[in-house]
Parts: C-alpha cells; sequence; structure tokens
C-alpha cells in the first residue's frame, strides 16, 4: 500500500486512539481485533445477567488470550495498579483454563507508568514468566497498520484518498480559514526565506513528512487565497496565532509528532470530519509549515 495513504491512516488511528475513552474505546479496540483476527477468532465478551463479563473483554481464541480495556478520562496511578490486579486475579477462576495469557489494553498515549508496569511484572512473576502484558498505542497501531485498504476504510471513513487532494478545491478549504480567523491575534511577520531542511531539522518523523508533502497541492490554494483577500493583514495575523500555538505546545515538551498531530486537531476545530474537510486541515498546515509560521527555523535552533 503506498505509504502516504498509511501516513493517513495512521493519523487517523492516532485520533480514535487518543480521544476515545471508556466505552468508546473498548468499542474501538473491540472493531479492530474483529478485522485482525477474522472468521471469529476475536470474540467480545458483553456482560451478561448477574455474572457480568467475569472480567473479560475481549477473547482470542487461537492465542488463548483474555483481554481487559481500561481507557479512563483521568487515569490515576494507584486506579490503574488497583484496575490490573482486579481484572487479573478476577478473571483467573473463570477463564484459568483457557488462558496462556493475559493482556491489559489502555489509551495513555505516553505509554505506562512505573506502578503499573510493576504490577504486571509482579503476576507474571507470580504466575509465570509473560502471562501478563500491556498493550498500548503502538501495540494497537501495529494490527490496525498491517488491515488491508478495505478494512482501514470500514474503521476510518473520513480519512481522504489521493483522489481528494487533486479535486477538493477553495470551497472545502474556506470553512477552515474561516474558523482560523477567529484565533487571529496582531501579526509580527516573519519575511525570511523558507529553509530548504526546515523538515529534517525539526526531527520529524517519516510518516509526518509524507502528510506535509501531501498538503502542498491544496497548499497553493491557500496561497492564492492570501494574495487575493483584500485584509492585508489577515494572514499575517493568522500566521501569528499559529506561531503563539507552536510555542505554546512546544512548551510542553511533545514531540514534533505529537506537536503537528495537535496542530492539526486545532486547525480542525470541533465537530464532523470529512475527507474533504481532511484535505483542507492538511493544506491550511502545509501553508504556514512553509511560510515558517510554525516549527523550527535551523538558524533558530542553532542561536538557542
Amino acid at each position: 500500500m503506498n505509504e502516504r495513504i498509511l501516513a493517513l491512516y495512521e493519523m487517523a488511528f492516532r485520533d480514535r486512539y487518543q480521544e476515545s475513552f471508556e466505552d468508546e474505546f473498548q468499542e474501538f479496540f473491540s472493531e479492530i481485533m474483529e478485522r485482525a483476527y477474522p472468521d471469529g477468532d476475536f470474540v467480545r465478551v458483553r456482560p451478561w445477567g448477574n455474572s457480568g463479563d467475569e472480567k473479560n473483554d475481549g477473547y482470542l481464541i487461537s492465542q488463548r488470550t483474555v483481554f481487559a480495556v481500561y481507557a479512563p478520562r483521568k487515569p490515576t496511578a494507584s486506579g490503574i495498579r488497583a484496575k490490573i490486579e482486579s481484572d487479573f486475579n478476577g478473571c483467573l477462576p473463570f477463564w484459568d483454563e483457557y488462558l496462556d495469557q493475559w493482556v491489559f489494553v489502555h489509551n495513555d498515549r505516553e505509554g505506562l507508568g512505573p506502578d503499573a508496569l510493576k504490577t504486571i511484572l509482579e503476576l507474571n512473576r507470580a504466575h509465570g514468566d509473560k502471562v501478563a502484558a500491556p498493550w498500548g498505542r503502538e501495540a494497537l497501531c501495529k494490527r490496525v497498520m498491517d488491515l488491508g485498504i478495505s478494512n482501514l476504510r470500514a474503521l476510518f471513513p473520513s480519512v481522504p484518498s489521493m483522489a481528494d487532494f487533486v479535486e477538493t478545491g477553495m470551497e472545502q478549504i474556506q470553512p477552515v480559514l474561516d474558523h482560523l480567523e477567529r484565533a487571529r491575534v496582531p501579526g509580527r511577520p516573519d519575511r525570511r526565506p523558507v529553509p530548504e531542511d526546515k523538515i529534517e531539522y525539526n526531527l520529524l518523523s517519516e510518516a509526518t513528512r509524507f502528510l506535509i508533502t501531501m498538503g502542498m497541492q491544496p497548499a497553493h490554494l491557500v496561497r492564492n487565497y492570501y494574495r487575493r483577500v483584500s485584509d492585508e493583514l489577515l494572514r499575517d495575523q493568522t500566521a501569528q496565532a499559529f506561531s503563539e500555538k507552536y510555542q505554546e505546545l512546544r512548551g510542553t515538551g511533545q514531540s514534533p509528532d505529537e506537536i503537528y498531530w495537535e496542530l492539526r486537531k486545532w486547525v480542525g476545530g470541533i465537530g464532523p470530519s470529512s475527507p474533504a474537510r481532511e484535505v483542507a486541515v492538511y493544506g491550511v498546515l502545509t501553508y504556514f509549515f512553509e511560510e515558517c509560521d510554525i516549527f523550527l527555523r535551523p538558524e533558530e535552533g542553532q542561536e538557542e
């Protein structure tokens, strides 16, 4: 499959992984597993009567694996530890004879904390090496990226195709620019040329580089729009809002890829997405990246 298409789906996966909680996240996990392990190999387990789900959120028959899914909106170290212990110990009376591995699935994009990891290691020491294991973003992403295009389209219907990048016009981009106008702040434009090695200097992953490159097609529509607009301050004030948002995110210590993801969500705003709107968002992001209003210039980083 085209690497650029995969980059789009990887970004869509990140959206759902990091923005789904509780039952919504469990549904997302089950959708992934049913497509990754078809023909009934993965089985959803739902609560039934007084017995509930017997501490089993899903079962992979071929690998004799029980899954426990945990995705609270505000996780705590004590809460995760208690969840791991209660779900593992609670499932054994019902599933021990069918269990070779127990997997704790979570939606913490930064990974498990030390308390949670120690709890899993303690379970392994007490019950046998590798009986318990954590699954986070990378484990689920791998299974998603191994899916065929028909399954990916079913999971993420808002992901644009390459044709959408060619066919999207100003009609689709204008609502995104209108949304950004509300973020305008007094501008301090930087008119220096764009460094050729800006992408490399910012240590962006290959997938993010693909997204920036794909955004070049719709970005030229944004560039033409700002050339024609009568409000001479519009571009500079929007650019300054972009720059300030980038500096705010950079101050949190997030990686360049995480900052790109956060900027993409900021540009897209709240509301339903569609392939055309996604193309517009990527185009706007690429335009302001190329204009050096977001991410570092090489000489800036060398001066720090």
